[in-house]
């Protein structure tokens, strides 16, 4: 049975493994800033898992609509959030088509909402624009310019920075 539940300190080193088997090379984020990121907003990051083996995970953190993370850097806390950014979304080959990404997708939504923020964010990578627009995000065409020099550090991927609002 697939279960969601919130990341522990102990999945660290499997989620990094994921990360690693799932990006590419220019998405590479080092194990010591996914424990930092981790440990900052431990409240919104979760992990799928099925029979004792991680099939996905996905970090988030409150942020504001319009403000993009660079690549490999510190989430930074804002006050007055609007939205929660998920920041990273992996799922385990040996998952796909099992529906974690909908319902890691759905914890995420869940607490934006308890939460009283009023969308989701993120910055799609490796063509996964169209994914995310299926599941009701749409593009930003307005950034601040540095917000536009954030999303320029995922480089070679075509990132597009985009919201869900309700």
């Amino acid at each position: 049975m697939l279960i969601i539940r919130q990341m522990q300190a102990a999945d660290l080193p499997a989620v990094v493994k994921l990360q690693d088997r799932c990006y590419s090379a220019e998405l590479f984020e080092p194990a010591d800033l996914v424990k930092r990121r981790y440990l900052a907003f431990p409240q919104s990051c979760w992990v799928a898992t099925y029979q004792d083996k991680l099939w996905g995970y996905l970090f988030c953190y409150p942020s504001l609509i319009g403000k993009v993370n660079p690549l490999a850097e510190d989430f930074t806390e804002v006050t007055q959030a609007d939205c929660l950014y998920l920041h990273d979304m992996a799922v385990s080959s040996d998952a796909r088509g099992q529906g974690v990404a909908q319902q890691l997708l759905a914890a995420a939504e869940q607490q934006a909402q308890q939460l009283s923020l009023s969308a989701l964010t993120l910055v799609a990578v490796q063509n996964s624009a169209s994914y995310w627009q299926q599941r009701g995000f749409n593009p930003v065409l307005s950034l601040s310019p540095e917000a536009i020099t954030n999303l320029a550090s995922y480089s070679g991927q075509q990132a597009q920075y985009l919201v869900k609002t309700w």
